[in-house]
């Protein structure tokens, strides 16, 4: 009987896993689509973006109407903390307005590769070099509001 449960356990597991990776996945394909949409809302009342670029965690200046402070300043589903940035420069190529998923001090992106390529998947092109979702400087993924 004990034998029996320890098969099924280990088969289930690896299952589980990969239901808990993709709600991950789908958690911080939310969060950005939510995000972008109140920059966007912000840019629609404002007439431009939020030009100051934000710590990791931090509510950007002006967004406050716009952003949920609780949601925003949480760790992302994958690790790491949301953080806007204005005019960034990213693999040599610049982009007016972006999300990142940056890593701080003990919060690190936790995601591996493969999730990240899943999201992309999911996002745009599966890519991680080209497209809305990429990694970036350091390797942490970002979402691209505006080229």
């Amino acid at each position: 009987m004990l034998f029996i449960i320890s098969v099924l356990a280990a088969l289930a597991v690896p299952g589980y896993k990969r239901i808990q990776t993709s709600a991950r996945s789908g958690a911080v394909m939310n969060d950005l689509r939510v995000f972008a949409g109140a920059f966007q809302n912000h840019v629609n009342e404002r007439g431009d973006w939020p030009e100051v670029t934000a710590a990791p965690g931090e509510v950007p200046p002006g967004m406050q109407p716009y952003l949920s402070a609780t949601t925003w300043s949480q760790p992302s589903p994958i690790g790491g903390a949301y953080s806007w940035a204005a005019n960034s420069l990213q693999q040599g190529r610049r982009y007016r307005a972006i999300i990142v998923i940056a890593s701080t001090g003990e919060n690190k992106v936790t995601a591996e590769r493969q999730q990240l390529v899943d999201i992309d998947r999911r996002i745009d092109d599966g890519d991680l070099g080209t497209g809305n979702f990429q990694l970036g400087y350091r390797h942490q993924p970002f979402f691209v509001v505006e080229h």
